[in-house]
């Protein structure tokens, strides 16, 4: 399958190419990380497995993909709050205009894209989904543990960046989060967005430790 290089190269300049993932030589397995879905704080845990950085597209990897995914509501939430923190965060966020702009845009970043274009070119089928939510961290914990035998205090680690460790990352959310409750329409319009992303969530089976 040929993959154009501008697809790859989308958001390069923001800091993610498409197909980034982790794994280990020695693995069949493979970690391929979507921004905004705990990926800062699974990285660190792979790599006390001594799992290194690849892109399954450059480098060719045809391995089991481990994939999060998240709601799509709550990432893009979480993922504007992100993005106007990095890049904006002085925006006024009272000005009815900009709110227009940022609807009718809605995708800005990596954070903000559609979580099917970080899976581009994997088969849903030879990929094991997880939950990004208050089960993950004891999901992925249980899966290590099956997958090598170890235990791990990984269930106990806090999660990293998120939204309660910053100030205006906060701000943002919440702003957000209440025009999401207020606004119906805009509710519509992310819903419509990530379509793409809710058929995928419908389709597969996520990794279940219980």
């Amino acid at each position: 399958m040929i993959i154009d290089a501008g697809f790859l190269n989308q958001w390069e300049h923001k800091g993610h190419r498409y197909g980034e993932c982790m794994s280990h030589k020695d693995s069949p397995l493979m970690y391929v990380y979507i921004p905004k879905n705990a990926s800062s704080w699974t990285k660190p845990n792979l790599k006390d497995f001594g799992w290194e950085f690849y892109n399954y597209h450059d480098d060719k990897l045809n391995k089991l993909a481990l994939v999060v995914l998240r709601d799509p509501i709550d990432r893009w939430v979480s993922g504007i709050a992100e993005y106007l923190t990095l890049y904006h965060s002085t925006i006024d966020m009272h000005n009815e205009d900009i709110i227009e702009i940022i609807f009718d845009q809605l995708t800005f970043d990596d954070h903000t894209e559609s979580q099917v274009k970080f899976t581009h070119g994997l088969d849903t089928k030879k990929c094991i989904f997880f939950m990004c939510n208050d089960t993950y961290s004891a999901n992925f914990s249980k899966f290590m543990k099956e997958r090598y035998g170890s235990d791990n205090k990984y269930s106990t680690y806090d999660y990293q960046h998120v939204s309660a460790n910053s100030a205006d990352r906060n701000k943002f959310k919440n702003h957000f989060s209440q025009l999401l409750q207020k606004n119906p329409q805009y509710l519509k319009q992310l819903e419509q967005h990530f379509a793409a992303d809710y058929k995928l969530m419908e389709q597969i089976k996520f990794y279940d430790a219980r």
